[in-house]
């Protein structure tokens, strides 16, 4: 009876492995087809398929289709054997199209007018300098029409001497744009100095004609400079058509030698995503203040016509303005590379400058690249820019802070840790880049582990970056136990287990509270412990969130426990006096148990008592994914939303926050934001566990039925109570603030 199971498992581990094996080796052979054949095409030299080089990568490629076809999982495949255009099937099979951008414009446009809004005071002016090449600057326009909203902008086109019908296009079909012509040719650099005259933005964009930008392009851009007031210039993720990498930001070496760093790579490799600091950033795509533009005395005209002035113009930033430059990998942009002036270096064209104006860069910038790392290696180039110290952080997934304090925590501990300048390297275990909180630690510069291709194992990036950690910070137990091997196997990394909460006291309360004191359960609580204790034993420091927690771990034998708490900082704002206020609310995640129960105890025993003596008071049950017994809830007196972006009206509008929490463990973020508020508050011992709480100074605090009824009504009817509890709130969170928790791990890891 027993094998049975075994072998059934044993089956799933190896197709696991096996399918594992098909997607790792099938990616790296496309990788290997689209780098081999289009970096032969950018180098000018005709592609040839027949070579021996490409037909062994093809015939990797035909094996891992075949063989996928014993896969015991979802078969990706079948979508390539649909393609009915022989060319694109061909492409499709021999693995070309694995990374292949989606939506582009078409390449020869219908070139239908197009209408920019009007704007009278723009944000943002994109200058576009154009010659010839009417397609692709029609595509760049519709590609900035689509995907560019919720940001005042202004068009600026400078025609070079176009020969074909630029000019005609944009003076009759291109409706509110501003159109200037050049009378003689002036180049690239010159053309883009005239524009930035008229430019009316308090950002100038400075954009290729032969680009496409992608949704939120614009935004992410902005975001930079709205986060960090330091920054002086950012730039885009740059990818060419067929979807390689070509350019994550610019490097230079202590030669002064240039290069776009992760050309023709993966452009979904973590180490290219996440935004940090840089040399340079390619022209094809920069923005950058207008009063800094012409505080530096805009491009040089020495680098005329065209060819590192932008490299120039980010050295100038960083170097005479003292300001960063940024590459921000959530902004992307299609760059159909060369349509204006070739890929190769010729005699007598515009191109040759690039030669030219190297040996002019070279001579300006001279003492700047002997401050530089003594090496050529792009990664060791590209880590100039880095922190001594990297953070690796292991959750259960992106930190949804505006859903459950748990990962309200988390935020917050890693806006911390970029505080202190750790470089932070975060792993979701389980792999979704859940949105908007993929581009919220992005915009911190946390670099994220995602799989590059399905059932990738977590395990194969980080290995390539052990060398780099130093401290390796894992929440919960469960996966302190699936990362310890991995931990244990590089001793110099140290290792923190974070409890988040002692997972083995709220299942014993849930116990006592449920009057199950079944030997089974009890042994079930018993291995929970076990589990969290030998953790505590084994991890270099292990983190409790409250100090009755510390004290159970180092009673039970624990290695090193610090005690890291909620962060919490007070809001700033008008509050509403009593009399201005009506209602009581409650918060909390509905897929935690405790949060459920206390709700229901809350509206079918204590509300009634309350309703009364109050009959017209109203409850608000915030919180996201309520489940089917609470939504039951609802009725003319209680409101259950769900999820809300934001709830601070509630918290300003309430005249009480209530957590009638009977069981659980660790501290109670909600207890903790309604003290943020001053929202004055009534509670459990459970729920006042760590907080730093004193009856009928700054909350109530009841644990029957009765009590708590009692104390709802006493709060929300006495305004001199009100008062004294509302104005010593702040004094329970004192502790909790960022700047004492931020102190606190600053020693901790000294």
């Amino acid at each position: 009876m027993s094998k049975k199971p075994i072998t059934i498992s044993i089956i799933f581990m190896s197709s696991k492995k096996f399918t594992r094996w098909i997607d790792k080796n099938n990616y790296k052979t496309c990788l290997r087809i689209t780098q081999k054949y289009y970096i032969t095409k950018e180098q000018g030299v005709k592609v040839k398929i027949f070579k021996k080089a490409f037909l062994i990568l093809f015939t990797k490629r035909i094996f891992f289709i075949l063989i996928s076809l014993f896969r015991f999982n979802k078969n990706p495949y079948p979508k390539y054997f649909r393609e009915k255009a022989p060319k694109k099937f061909l492409k499709r099979l021999l693995g070309l199209y694995k990374f292949q951008v989606e939506n582009l414009l078409p390449e020869h446009p219908i070139l239908k007018p197009i209408v920019f809004p009007i704007e009278t005071v723009p944000l943002v002016s994109i200058i576009i300098a154009v010659h010839n090449h009417l397609d692709y600057t029609y595509n760049c326009l519709l590609s900035i029409l689509n995907h560019t909203q919720g940001i005042k902008y202004e068009i600026i086109v400078v025609n070079d001497c176009s020969s074909d019908d630029t000019s005609i296009f944009m003076k009759e079909k291109a409706h509110n744009i501003v159109f200037l012509e050049n009378i003689k040719n002036m180049g690239f650099l010159r053309s883009c100095n005239k524009a930035s005259e008229v430019a009316r933005g308090k950002y100038i964009l400075f954009l290729n004609n032969d680009t496409q930008v992608r949704p939120a392009w614009l935004n992410h851009m902005l975001s930079v400079f709205q986060n960090d007031a330091s920054t002086g210039l950012v730039g885009c993720k740059l990818i060419y058509p067929y979807g390689l990498l070509q350019e994550a930001g610019g490097l230079v070496n202590y030669l002064g030698e240039p290069a776009n760093y992760g050309r023709f790579d993966d452009p979904n490799l973590s180490k290219y995503n996440y935004l940090r600091q840089t040399d340079y950033c390619s022209g094809a795509a920069v923005m950058l203040s207008k009063a800094d533009f012409e505080s530096i005395g805009r491009f040089d005209d020495d680098f005329a016509p065209a060819y590192y002035e932008d490299t120039d113009l980010c050295f100038s930033i960083r170097h005479k303005l003292n300001k960063k430059v940024y590459y921000q990998p959530l902004a992307e942009i299609v760059h159909f590379e060369g349509v204006s002036s070739g890929k190769t270096i010729k005699k007598g064209t515009v191109k040759e400058y690039q030669l030219i104006n190297s040996k002019k860069f070279l001579d300006k910038w001279t003492l700047v690249f002997k401050t530089f790392p003594n090496t050529i290696q792009a990664s060791s180039v590209a880590d100039k820019f880095n922190y001594s110290q990297t953070l690796l952080f292991i959750d259960s997934c992106l930190p949804e802070y505006d859903k459950a304090s748990g990962y309200t925590r988390v935020y917050e501990l890693l806006k911390i840790f970029r505080d202190l300048k750790y470089n932070i390297i975060f792993l979701p275990h389980d792999r979704q880049k859940t949105h908007p909180y993929f581009e919220k630690l992005t915009n911190l510069g946390i670099r994220l582990i995602y799989p590059l291709f399905p059932f990738q194992n977590p395990l194969d990036e980080l290995k390539e970056i052990v060398p780099n950690i130093n401290i390796a910070w894992v929440s919960r137990p469960e996966l302190n136990e699936i990362y310890s091997p991995f931990l244990k196997a590089n001793r110099q990394i140290k290792w923190v287990y974070d409890t988040v909460d002692l997972h083995f006291i709220r299942e014993e309360r849930g116990l006592k509270l449920a009057n199950n004191l079944k030997t089974d359960a009890l042994e079930k609580v018993n291995q929970t412990k076990q589990k969290e204790v030998n953790l505590s034993k084994e991890a270099d420091i292990t983190i409790a969130i409250t100090d009755v927690e510390r004290e159970i771990l180092e009673k039970n034998g624990a290695r090193k426990v610090v005690m890291i708490p909620n962060i919490h900082s007070p809001y700033v704002g008008t509050d509403k006096t009593f009399n201005d206020r009506n209602g009581i609310c409650f918060i909390g995640g509905y897929q935690h148990a405790p949060n459920v129960d206390a709700v229901v105890w809350l509206v079918k025993e204590i509300m009634p008592l309350v309703w009364h003596k109050y009959p017209d008071i109203k409850l608000t049950l915030l919180g996201s994914n309520p489940p089917e017994s609470v939504q039951n809830l609802q009725s003319p007196k209680v409101i259950v939303p769900g999820y809300l972006k934001d709830v601070s009206e509630y918290f300003l509008d309430s005249r009480i926050f209530v957590a009638p929490l009977r069981y659980g463990a660790g501290m109670k973020g909600k207890i903790g934001q309604s003290l943020e508020f001053k929202l004055p508050l009534i509670t459990t011992n459970v729920g006042a566990e760590g907080m730093n709480l004193k009856h009928n100074y700054n909350a109530l605090i009841a644990n029957t039925t009765e009590e708590f009824a009692q104390g709802i009504i006493h709060l929300y009817e006495d305004k001199n109570l009100w008062e004294l509890i509302s104005s010593n709130s702040f004094s329970a969170i004192r502790e909790y603030s960022p700047e004492y928790v931020g102190d606190k791990l600053k020693k901790l890891f000294l």
